[in-house]
């Protein structure tokens, strides 16, 4: 069951006189993250200097809560802690106890002390010290200083000492929410739930934007596209919204023009929509999930007509990326056996050799001769259906 956990964020701590923000927005997100296991006692998350302290009920398995705070952007790393007063003899024996758990004598072990309360009477090396012959004595085990095969640490503060041997390592980044909020251009394969992750990471809200060709209200929601989009909110129980648009009235305007460029056109039609949508709810970035060359339309030519195509800033997390990195992070955050099942892409359908490197010109052709600002209108205004997804 679980114990109490202490929180160390890392890039938090640069923040200087906006770090209170951030850590405020880091304690909401995890009381978010983990509310629904307050039906089980009353969950506690505790902002102290440098660090955070939460207290889940006592009847939560530990592994439920470790879950959920690996996936919580701005955590450094967390660890189940043993408290003691700041009384060096107390210290000890609360050692020696956990020590004689984890540590035999074919264990090779260290004490790493830390003294943040510098009022304390004993430095941190003769904390080590003491507390590790200590030990040494209780469980017959060796000292390894340098590749010990457990670490034992002791975190000394202004009130208690915090004592725990198993370090969990987080995501790192920024509190989701302390960035502001971003508009992703999703697809339906691997690339775009990953970009919008990192840029979650980097402490942004998300809201999702997809041109799809199914048929009824019913379909769309239940797309894989709407469970890919629930899939990378859920661990941030962050609400967001999910914008469908029917790629039809772009395909039967389409219909007849067999052009190298229609992919090209097509992807500077989804950043007109985007850009549309982007400013209702005054979002001030839109996200992609392009990679430099890896499809027709993201040669660096292409992307640069591409984005000629918006004024809002875009941001690509996976533009230097390979696809097998794409693929492992789209594994670690459960959205790959989404992204991989069968769905017809509209981006998909268009020229069978579309053109790498496309003349600008023959964009502005295809443009004109679709009328692509009425096109727009029509399907910003009759082909919409937003999707609210809320925990």
């Amino acid at each position: 069951m679980a114990r109490p956990y202490i929180v160390h964020y890392g890039e938090l701590g640069l923040k200087g006189r906006n770090r209170i923000s951030f850590e405020r927005q880091l304690v909401n997100n995890i009381r978010r993250a983990l509310e629904d296991l307050e039906d089980q006692g009353q969950m506690k998350v505790q902002r102290l200097p440098s660090y955070l302290l939460v207290k889940p009920p006592s009847e939560v398995p530990e592994a439920k809560v470790e879950a959920r705070l690996q996936q919580i952007p701005g955590i450094a790393y967390f660890a189940p802690i043993v408290t003691t007063p700041l009384d060096i003899a107390e210290i000890t024996s609360a050692a020696v106890e956990m020590a004689r758990e984890i540590i035999t004598p074919e264990t090779t072990f260290r004490i790493q002390a830390t003294r943040g309360n510098k009022t304390f009477p004993i430095t941190s090396p003769e904390v080590g010290r003491e507390v590790g012959g200590a030990v040494q004595e209780a469980t017959g085990a060796p000292v390894n200083l340098r590749h010990p095969d457990v670490t034992l640490s002791i975190q000394i503060y202004d009130d208690q000492a915090y004592l725990f041997a198993r370090r969990i390592r987080g995501l790192g980044g920024l509190p989701v929410g302390s960035s502001g909020r971003v508009l992703a251009l999703f697809s339906g394969g691997i690339d775009s739930p990953v970009a919008a992750h990192l840029l979650m990471k980097r402490g942004c809200l998300m809201d999702f934007v997809h041109f799809h060709l199914l048929r009824g209200e019913s379909e769309i929601r239940e797309s894989k596209i709407a469970a890919m989009a629930r899939k990378v909110l859920v661990p941030h129980r962050a609400p967001g919204r999910l914008h469908m648009l029917s790629a039809a009235p772009f395909e039967a305007a389409m219909a007849g023009l067999d052009s190298r460029v229609a992919t090209v056109v097509f992807r500077r039609f989804i950043m007109r929509a985007a850009e549309s949508l982007a400013n209702r709810r005054r979002i001030p970035a839109l996200v992609t999930g392009e990679s430099v060359g890896q499809v027709a339309s993201q040669t660096l030519k292409n992307i640069n007509l591409i984005s000629e195509a918006t004024q809002l800033p875009i941001l690509r997390p996976l533009i230097g990326m390979d696809k097998e990195e794409i693929i492992e992070i789209a594994q670690s955050i459960g959205t790959y056996e989404l992204s991989i099942k069968p769905y017809q892409d509209p981006c998909s359908l268009h020229a069978r050799h579309p053109a790498t490197w496309a003349r600008h010109s023959a964009v502005e052709e295809v443009e004109t001769r679709i009328d692509v600002d009425a096109l727009l209108e029509e399907t910003l205004s009759q082909h919409l259906l937003t999707i609210r997804i809320t925990f």
